[in-house]
């Protein structure tokens, strides 16, 4: 019996011991959780600098989305361009989102010859600032062998990009792409919310053309219809 008591006390300490540094070994696996806490939070702050009303005076006519590409060159030269010093190049290559508008308030010129309705609206115009999505921004800036400009050199080109991209908004390449999409924007507005009006009687208008000021009000090949409505 003395010997089953001590058999039995010491497979007691024993289970205990093992289960202790089990528990012990767990609770180190844990320990660099333990210690680190790691906490992500978002913020926003808002100030706002300023609200303007457009008067219910924008329509608008057109989107586009394109991957834009900006690049800034600094090349440096010395001894009056006898020594080459190098050329620091930035890029930046976003996705931007261009908005096109007309403004009700313009001129608008309506006339109808043998069911053509046609429509001479007002100025297509881009709306302002482009909207930026940053989400897909890429940059990148290497400097020249004798520069150490580069990243004065891209943040330069960041400062210039939404100036630069309002600049593109509005020339004529970027027009051209939006203009038939537009002047199709244009013609159903007049479909829907003119021609309502019985000016002139919509049975009588089997199509509208919609011409922008700055296309040829005449020539020798006419627009054809914008849209047809029978």
């Amino acid at each position: 019996m003395g010997l089953l008591f001590l058999f039995l006390i010491f497979a007691g300490l024993a289970f205990f011991f093992f289960s202790t540094l089990k528990e012990a070994a767990a609770w180190l696996s844990e320990l660099p959780t333990r210690l680190v806490q790691q906490e992500i939070s978002t913020t926003f702050r808002q100030s706002i600098t300023k609200i303007a009303s457009t008067k219910g005076d924008i329509l608008e006519v057109a989107t586009m989305q394109t991957d834009e590409t900006v690049t800034k060159f600094d090349m440096k030269s010395a001894f009056n361009q006898a020594v080459y010093l190098g050329t620091t190049v930035s890029e930046i290559r976003t996705p931007v989102v261009y908005r096109y508008h007309i403004k009700l308030s313009d001129p608008w010129q309506l006339s109808l010859d043998e069911g053509v309705c046609t429509v001479r609206g007002p100025t297509l115009r881009p709306t302002l600032p482009p909207a930026i999505r940053t989400e897909g921004m890429e940059k990148k800036s290497e400097a020249g062998w004798l520069r150490f400009n580069a990243a004065e050199n891209l943040a330069a080109l960041e400062k210039e990009l939404t100036p630069t991209l309002e600049k593109r908004a509005g020339n004529k390449a970027h027009l051209d792409l939006v203009r038939e999409a537009a002047r199709k924007s244009v013609a159903e507005f007049v479909k829907v919310w003119l021609l309502k009006e019985g000016k002139p009687p919509q049975e009588d208008v089997r199509s509208i053309t919609v011409i922008f000021p700055d296309e040829p009000q005449t020539g020798p090949v006419p627009l054809p219809p914008t849209l047809q409505i029978q």
